[in-house]
């Protein structure tokens, strides 16, 4: 992986959820049309947290699944798609292994957690509501 220096680092920290910073390798940004940007991010070759009862057992990498499509937050006015690559983790002998990320969309959902959030706020002041996000969320 390329060392992006500090201050781009911390940028980029206000685009992209942490788990991707610490867990992922940006390995292309492309434009497929002019409407569209598509970052695709590959989960880097460490092993998640074992489970205490697997502990000491080998655990190897077996590739990676189909890669995610996520939208996010709009950029410079064009979609932002993430690809996302996840590595298969595989425990000897035992069955499969997978990091937990908090920017993975819950099952059946095609956007980012924070972008889902955000959207549903929106349209929650749009239709008159008067609390902000951050008050419903605190009560």
């Amino acid at each position: 992986m390329t060392t992006i220096n500090s201050s781009f680092h911390s940028f980029l920290s206000f685009v992209f959820p942490a788990d991707v910073l610490q867990f992922f390798e940006l390995t292309e940004v492309k434009q497929p049309d002019s409407e569209t940007l598509e970052v695709v991010l590959t989960e880097v070759n460490t092993v998640p947290e074992i489970p205490p009862e697997h502990r000491g057992k080998r655990v190897i990498s077996r590739g990676f699944h189909k890669p995610l499509r996520i939208q996010d937050f709009p950029v410079r006015d064009r979609f932002c798609v993430l690809k996302v690559y996840r590595r298969r983790w595989e425990i000897e002998g035992m069955g499969t292994l997978e990091r937990t990320l908090s920017f993975l969309p819950t099952e059946g959902l095609k956007l980012t957690t924070t972008f889902a959030a955000f959207l549903k706020e929106a349209d929650r002041t749009r239709a008159g509501g008067s609390r902000t996000h951050r008050e419903t969320v605190r009560g």
